[in-house]
């Protein structure tokens, strides 16, 4: 969460004049709700199947750049998806660096809800070590705390086409 998926994901498939998809809009799409509406009207682990509906979906699309939720990749399942058709990468930040765009106003974040400020950094540190043995397998892990977005997509736009993926 926080850490610039949807952000970065458009830009790299502006580079590479592809389509570009987030799973978190898809499953809106199909259910006809919010994130948030999902998670506290029907609960984590539907949300998490429709995410994994969505991954399998856009997965087998072509020429399509995928911002996935921070817990897709978090399942044998759907990292295996995600490895085999496509490239994966981890947009790697510090707490303290997700805390601070995470605490911007108008973030919604079911997994964060009453999570005061003070709590804020303790909740994603969690997050982070639960979820980072599943993030660690990327295929591309980029720091982006110290490497600007410019150079991350055209990193991730070369690597894509060094794996045989052109217009």
């Amino acid at each position: 969460m926080g850490s610039g998926k949807s952000t970065t994901g458009k830009r790299v498939a502006a580079i590479l004049r592809w389509k570009f998809a987030d799973i978190d809009r898809l499953v809106e799409q199909k259910e006809g709700m919010k994130v948030p509406e999902i998670f506290s009207g029907r609960g984590e682990e539907y949300f998490r199947r429709a995410e994994s509906d969505a991954l399998r979906e856009v997965s087998a699309m072509t020429r399509t750049v995928v911002a996935c939720g921070g817990g897709t990749p978090c399942s044998a399942e759907n990292l295996q998806v995600m490895k085999s058709t496509g490239v994966t990468v981890y947009l790697k930040l510090p707490v303290a660096d997700l805390v601070s765009r995470l605490n911007r106003p108008g973030n919604d974040r079911p997994l964060l809800r009453n999570t005061g400020s003070a709590e804020l950094s303790d909740r994603v540190s969690n997050l982070l070590g639960e979820r980072s043995n599943w993030y660690d397998q990327a295929d591309i892990i980029i720091d982006a705390a110290v490497t600007e977005v410019e150079e991350m997509t055209t990193l991730i736009a070369e690597t894509v086409r060094s794996k045989g993926a052109y217009l």
